[in-house]
């Protein structure tokens, strides 16, 4: 399993431009990635910060995912107001998904 958070604060400007790409690819995730377990973005109490978590039952599906995407990561990065803040997670040790 492949697993990790990403911490995203966007610049507010920016901020219903990033939802909607977001949206798409969450769309396309769940249409296209078979090997993605969770692909979920939380609003955080921060304003204007998010929380991702991707999950991938192998680093395949996670590289799968990175190359499907490529285009739209310009961009999408543009948005926001700081680089965001990746954590690879280790074994899943108690709880969803199985």
């Amino acid at each position: 399993m492949s697993t990790v958070t990403v911490r995203m604060k966007v610049r507010p400007e920016k901020e219903a431009r990033f939802l909607e790409i977001l949206a798409a690819v969450t769309r396309r995730v769940k249409a296209e990635e078979p090997d993605c377990l969770v692909y979920s973005t939380w609003a955080t109490a921060e304003p204007h910060v998010y929380l991702m978590v991707e999950s991938y039952r192998t680093q395949a599906g996670r590289e799968f995912h990175n190359s499907l995407h490529r285009a739209v990561a310009p961009e999408f990065f543009s948005l926001l107001a700081e680089p965001p803040a990746v954590e690879q997670l280790g074994r899943l040790a108690v709880g969803h998904p199985d």
